[in-house]
């Protein structure tokens, strides 16, 4: 009898050796760090965070979740490549807050549970291509689900799927290819977009969009193609 209590006891310990806080309170921080890169003020603890899924299959396998109230430090990636959770998942996970190449993440995950899935997407965040640039601005917004309105690529970078785009306020990198959907859009010099959607990601010594799937590009219609389309609703009516 006792055996079984001392053991119920250690189950009890453990269940609640995790501290349970928000994404918000893991991301958020006003010191830079010896490098630069802002590392969380729990680095090396143990923490359990809810969130739903915004993007899978991170480069290796890895995948974000963001708060339902987006914003921004609300965000950060999980780096779980057995993780069987889908986009729109509402998950409780379990694990040790760490940095991977500079951006805040949890690993070593020790619990992962589904709380309910086919949840809506956070709202994506609307930023500027000027606070992305800003590395002191752009920190914020980590891991974060965000979009960019009425953007041009204006170049690409030496490697592969790197472009920079500008919405006017300044130029910043979207990166394509870094999840595991099929049909994932390339992005063409000099178009013109209504809308760029993605998780915000640190890179290359610097943060950059990466759209997730094809949908995600929004090109923008030529105008003779939009009154066009006005003057066919229009006729409608008449």
């Amino acid at each position: 009898m006792q055996k079984i209590i001392i053991i119920l006891g250690i189950l009890v310990c453990l269940s609640f050796g995790a501290e349970a806080i928000s994404i918000y309170e893991v991301q958020f921080t006003a010191s830079a760090g010896s490098d630069g890169t802002y590392p969380s003020p729990y680095l090396g603890k143990t923490v359990s965070l809810e969130g739903i899924v915004t993007a899978t299959d991170y480069q290796d396998g890895s995948y974000f979740i963001s708060e339902k109230l987006n914003g921004p430090w609300r965000g950060i990636l999980i780096l779980d490549r057995n993780a069987k959770v889908k986009r729109g998942d509402f998950i409780k996970v379990t694990g040790i807050v760490s940095e991977f190449y500079g951006m805040t993440c949890l690993q070593e995950i020790s619990l992962t549970r589904v709380i309910s899935s086919n949840n809506p997407l956070p709202q994506p965040v609307l930023l500027t291509t000027g606070q992305l640039s800003n590395a002191g601005e752009a920190e914020a917004y980590e891991s974060v689900y965000a979009r960019f309105l009425n953007v041009t690529s204006t170049g690409n970078k030496s490697l592969k799927n790197r472009f920079t785009v500008t919405d006017g306020s300044g130029t910043c990198l979207v990166l394509n290819k870094r999840f595991g959907i099929e049909g994932n859009n390339k992005i063409a010099l000099n178009a013109q977009y209504a809308s760029l959607t993605g998780i915000v990601i640190y890179g290359y010594s610097e943060f950059a969009l990466c759209p997730i799937s094809p949908s995600d590009y929004v090109i923008q219609q030529p105008m003779s193609v939009q009154n066009r389309s006005w003057g066919r609703i229009k006729s409608i009516y008449r």
